[in-house]
């Protein structure tokens, strides 16, 4: 008796489906399957230790929602509401915290789902995914922390001072002090530095800037000369400068520090002694 070979065998059906499984596990995803029409929630091992329980449980969505944080609790009701909705095609894509319901412990997972409908339109089967996003969650948050900080340091800083993240060097935060020497408004905040200063282009600090980043090693020189667009024409100004690097938990820079001190003033009256003295 012959088969389909288009048709997949029970075996390698199995087996598609236990690749699918060591996948998650291996990626410590957890599956979670609604019963819509008893109001049940059934969990697999894994979202099982997301939601703190270490038995085997089949719950009502009641309950789940109790296991969720008080502050998003209602966030997470309207999400799954609104996934039920056909409007939304299903889709389903929220953060929020568990507070596990047997060791108490406070997790924050991603959790990604599809309801499916009929041709009324009624859902009849929501299933998904979720992750634990703790260690991501607290790392943005230091970050957000990190940048809070450092912008009201640059803000209060005397010396015009910038803030420029990644390799693209995202103008990240700058006091008045330095935009007044770029001759720019505070709109550049978001913008890499060439896209918001293009006449920075080519010019040797750029480079050194780049090795910064890339090597971790500060910088620092007490006279260098940047070309900054005045009007229609590129004017030459002369800075005592410094970029210093700034690191995260991996030891990887992630921004610098730029600051720099007008002396353009300083170089003209040196410049000026010079052509008087006698040859």
């Amino acid at each position: 008796m012959s088969s389909d070979p288009s048709f997949p065998s029970r075996k390698s059906r199995f087996s598609d489906l236990e690749r699918l499984s060591f996948a998650l596990q291996a990626a410590q995803v957890g599956t979670w399957d609604m019963d819509l029409e008893r109001k049940q929630v059934w969990w697999d091992e894994r979202c099982r230790e997301l939601y703190g329980f270490v038995r085997e449980v089949e719950v009502p969505y009641e309950i789940v929602l109790e296991y969720i944080h008080p502050d998003d609790q209602t966030r997470v009701d309207q999400a799954i509401a609104w996934a039920l909705n056909p409007k939304s095609l299903g889709d389903y894509d929220i953060e929020f915290r568990t507070i596990g319901g047997e060791d108490y412990k406070l997790r924050w997972v991603h959790a990604k789902g599809q309801a499916f409908f009929d041709e009324h339109g009624n859902a009849y089967r929501f299933s998904g995914i979720i992750q634990d996003i703790t260690s991501l969650v607290l790392a943005r948050q230091e970050l957000e922390s990190n940048r809070r900080h450092w912008s009201t340091i640059v803000e209060n800083s005397p010396a015009p001072t910038a803030v420029l993240a990644g390799r693209e060097l995202t103008i990240e935060t700058i006091n008045k002090s330095m935009l007044q020497i770029l001759g720019k408004e505070a709109s550049v905040i978001g913008q890499p530095l060439l896209e918001a200063v293009p006449e920075f282009t080519d010019q040797p600090f750029m480079a050194i800037l780049q090795d910064v980043f890339r090597t971790g090693n500060a910088y620092h020189t007490s006279e260098g000369n940047v070309y900054i667009k005045v009007g229609d024409r590129l004017q030459e100004f002369w800075f005592s400068y410094s970029y210093t690097p700034l690191f995260n938990q991996k030891g990887r820079v992630v921004s610098i520090v730029c600051t720099a001190i007008d002396i353009t003033a300083l170089i003209e009256i040196r410049r000026q002694i010079t052509t008087q003295q006698p040859g």
